[in-house]
């Protein structure tokens, strides 16, 4: 079923077989329910489930990888489930940053215009979040990232997800005419963004950290910590932070990103329960992680890590999905040094009837596709009827991606290191480049 998604292709076999598992993944959690379709995170119903075992904690990146589908009102359905039967306040969620990032590849605003009431109600109820200083507080497991090591208080994570949001619900009030409310919302945005800058910054450590409800930064290093670059929140000269991925002693490990520092005297500490996010690797997080990375690198300055470093951690990550006996699979938690899946293997040893082992098989907590079509491939979406192409894949011998609907139009984008980039609209060839240099195209649909 990976035809529901453009096809890849590269010289790395695996890169593509673990490409073509995940769009095989995402289908097989399409639901068909009365109102349309709604994407769950389990296959396996679990008890802490909402309707139709919908769970709003990984929705966000359903909709960053389901907006690649080449029919996208499977992705619309969804939304407008999330704007009426679901929960979208369960988890923390930033749901109209995702619709906007579902439009910008459609190009069709339509459902946000039309939406935009119930999406700014939504938004407001998190103010039973904001505490007097202007930050929103949330505990770690409403997160969906029980028992971190920084635990419950102002997080990135929360803060972020409501700035994107106020960001998106601003240009949707632009589109719709209502210029002050706009401005409103542009403002709020700003101002939370500010907030984060100064108080969610870590100077000691050199990354954005949990300032807990009694006012001390936590000083230790998390994924969580990348999640501003996002959103385009950080201010100028944090970008050292993106070193520590590359730091075997503190993020990097043999199967993929730690979710918190090696060096920490709470890494891995013991704890009685399956799912920690105290040192494993979630793809959760690596997946949110290395979205940040991506739009820091396709940013317009000096970077301090390079594109090669980029595919190195993505490769480790699409390595890593898989079983014992080599097949493409997916779980929940991985053991950074050997592969385990963690969570499954925990419970197969407690051999509880309450805790069942196959629960997170093929789990739908993460992104792939996307991480590839925007990565690797450098399709970088936009509000406006423009395409461009950044590659960050061109260490690769070549790759190939056929069948992107962006904007209406269908898109091709061709890497090969002896030809160069050939990027095709609608099978009129735009842009050809011979060389290996930087590359960051623009064009007018």
């Amino acid at each position: 079923m990976s035809g529901l998604f453009p096809s890849f292709s590269s010289s790395d076999r695996e890169l593509d077989l673990t490409y073509n598992y995940r769009c095989e993944l995402f289908n097989k959690h399409i639901r068909s329910v009365p109102s349309g379709h709604v994407v769950t995170e389990f296959l396996k119903d679990v008890p802490w489930a909402g309707i139709y075992n919908t769970i709003n904690c990984a929705a966000f990146h359903h909709f960053k990888e389901g907006r690649w589908m080449k029919d996208p009102s499977v992705m619309y359905e969804y939304a407008d489930f999330w704007c009426t039967e679901g929960n979208p306040r369960l988890y923390s969620f930033p749901l109209s940053d995702s619709i906007l990032e579902l439009c910008k590849v459609t190009g069709d605003f339509l459902f946000a215009e039309k939406n935009i009431e119930k999406l700014l109600e939504i938004n407001r109820a998190w103010d039973d979040h904001k505490k007097e200083n202007g930050l929103y507080f949330q505990f770690c497991d409403r997160d969906g990232m029980e028992y971190s090591i920084s635990g419950n208080g102002f997080r990135p994570t929360i803060n972020s997800y409501i700035y994107a949001d106020k960001k998106a619900l601003s240009y949707f009030a632009s589109e719709t005419g209502d210029g002050a409310l706009s401005e409103k919302l542009r403002v709020e945005a700003e101002t939370l963004r500010n907030l984060i800058n100064t108080d969610l910054w870590n100077d000691k450590i050199g990354i954005y950290s949990v300032l807990s409800e009694d006012g001390i930064l936590q000083n230790v290093r998390e994924l969580i910590g990348y999640i501003p670059w996002i959103y385009g929140i950080p201010s100028e000269g944090r970008d050292g932070a993106f070193r520590y991925l590359f730091d075997s002693e503190c993020f990097k490990a043999p199967y993929g990103l730690r979710t918190a520092d090696f060096s920490h005297p709470d890494y891995r500490k013991p704890f009685g329960h399956e799912c920690l996010w105290n040192g494993p690797v979630w793809p959760f997080a690596t997946s949110q992680t290395l979205t940040a990375l991506i739009n820091y690198l396709h940013t317009d300055k000096d970077h301090v890590v390079t594109d090669s470093l980029f595919m190195d951690l993505l490769l480790t990550y699409a390595y890593s999905q898989r079983d014992v006996d080599g097949s493409p699979y997916i779980d929940e938690n991985m053991d950074p040094e050997t592969g385990v899946w963690l969570a499954r293997e925990i419970m197969r040893s407690w051999n509880r009837p309450d805790k069942d082992p196959t629960r997170g098989a093929h789990y739908n907590h993460s992104t792939f596709v996307d991480l590839v079509i925007t990565g690797v491939c450098g399709i970088c979406p936009s509000a406006d009827d423009k395409l461009t192409v950044a590659p960050l894949g061109r260490s690769l011998e070549f790759f190939y991606l056929e069948g992107v609907k962006y904007h209406g139009c269908d898109v091709t984008v061709r890497w090969d290191r002896s030809d160069g980039l050939c990027v095709t609209v609608d099978g009129r060839t735009k842009y050809k480049k011979n060389d290996g240099s930087d590359i960051k195209i623009h064009i007018n649909l």
